[in-house]
């Protein structure tokens, strides 16, 4: 078994909780341990899966607990904190884990804040993080994680870290909301596709946008539920100037009429994977200071695994929407590039790789297959 392999079964077994299987692999190679996933090192990726018994396996082997990773790069207890696995955070920091509060994307509090995890926030405030240390950048104007929660439509954790502040003596100023111009794309979107349904809200610390994700139903003339991104294209991503055509961008992603996207089902990895995914590429661009082009493929890990378990797909494509109306919105900063977003599988993401993703696409559509999400869809890359 090569490493690929291996570092593939040991997701699987994370994820499974057989980490007795995976204390074994990891320890008999040396090089595995010091393996870093794109969800960072093997602490972080059992921070995001709650497993303790795991985490505490990898501390007592020496691994740091203080190195930033991930996306957005952070220690681990900033990811766990994020995912709301409140006995991880307090492991880490009664192992002497540091609460980096210098940038809002190393944050764990602005992290517990984002994920809605009020008991998370309890413990860091009550373990002494600070309150007052306020953000601006491209997209937070003197925010501290009061405001932030008030942002988040956090009420209850605003409420309570209000509280907190001026419990500390601290003073709680509220900031005034951002003004919002007129929005052509989303004025686009809705022209093209029907009325929005709802909005969410997703604004990532550590990145240079604030990205809000629409949501319009199917309806008779379009018989798929469209999810599009506005905000990703509120900074240019971080191509050169050569290549300032390709500056701004936004995202479109289709998926079946009958796809759950209600609130309440979010948390199901099985119907959350198509926006957790588009939230993930609207943001890369602003995080990494890299860009999007049409043709551009991003895997689920390295090998890529499948997005849920009902489902073998595993990477996304980025492609020109076959709405030609769309492929470019003119604005007053410049032209905007909707890009569509197509999972697929690895065998079909290796054979773009070797014929383009043209030649992909093409295969794709003399097998009928559309740019809207069917998990169960044939391979053609096989």
């Amino acid at each position: 078994m090569n490493n690929r392999e291996k570092v593939a079964e040991i997701l699987d077994l994370i994820d499974d909780g057989e980490i007795e299987q995976v204390k074994e692999l990891i320890t008999s190679d040396e090089s595995l341990l010091d393996f870093v996933t794109p969800f960072g090192t093997w602490l972080h990726v059992a921070a995001l899966e709650g497993q303790l018994e795991l985490v505490k396996f990898l501390v007592e082997l020496g691994m740091d607990f203080n190195i930033n990773e991930g996306i957005p790069k952070s220690a681990p207890i900033a990811h766990a904190a994020g995912e709301g696995e409140l006995s991880i955070v307090q492991y880490l920091l009664n192992q002497g884990a540091q609460l980096d509060v210098s940038d809002p994307g190393r944050n764990p509090l602005f992290s517990a804040i984002y994920g809605g995890h009020l008991d998370v926030v309890q413990y860091l405030v009550h373990s002494g993080i600070d309150l007052t240390v306020k953000y601006t950048g491209e997209i937070m104007k003197n925010t501290d994680a009061f405001n932030f929660a008030l942002e988040r439509g956090q009420l209850e954790i605003a409420d309570y870290l209000k509280r907190k502040m001026i419990e500390r003596g601290a003073e709680v100023v509220e900031n005034d909301p951002p003004h919002e111009d007129e929005d052509v794309i989303f004025a686009q979107m809705v022209k093209y596709f029907g009325p929005v349904k709802n909005s969410i809200g997703e604004l990532i610390p550590g990145s240079k946008v604030a990205v809000t994700i629409h949501v319009i139903p199917s309806s008779k003339e379009h018989p798929f539920t469209t999810l599009f991104t506005t905000g990703m294209s509120d900074e240019p991503m971080g191509y050169s100037m050569e290549e300032e055509a390709f500056k701004y961008a936004e995202l479109l992603l289709k998926l079946p009429s009958d796809w759950p996207v209600e609130q309440d089902v979010m948390n199901d990895p099985a119907h959350f994977w198509p926006m957790k995914w588009l939230r993930m590429v609207a943001h890369i661009p602003h995080l990494y200071e890299g860009g999007l082009d049409e043709g551009v493929i991003l895997p689920n890990g390295d090998p890529p695994q499948p997005f849920a378990p009902n489902t073998k797909l595993s990477c996304i494509m980025s492609c020109r929407p076959y709405e030609s109306e769309l492929d470019s919105i003119p604005t007053g900063q410049g032209d905007v590039n909707v890009f569509t977003l197509i999972p697929i599988y690895e065998e079909e993401r290796m054979l773009a790789l070797e014929k383009g993703h043209e030649y992909l696409l093409k295969r794709m559509r003399e097998h009928g297959i559309s740019d809207v999400l069917d998990i169960h869809r044939k391979n053609v890359g096989l």
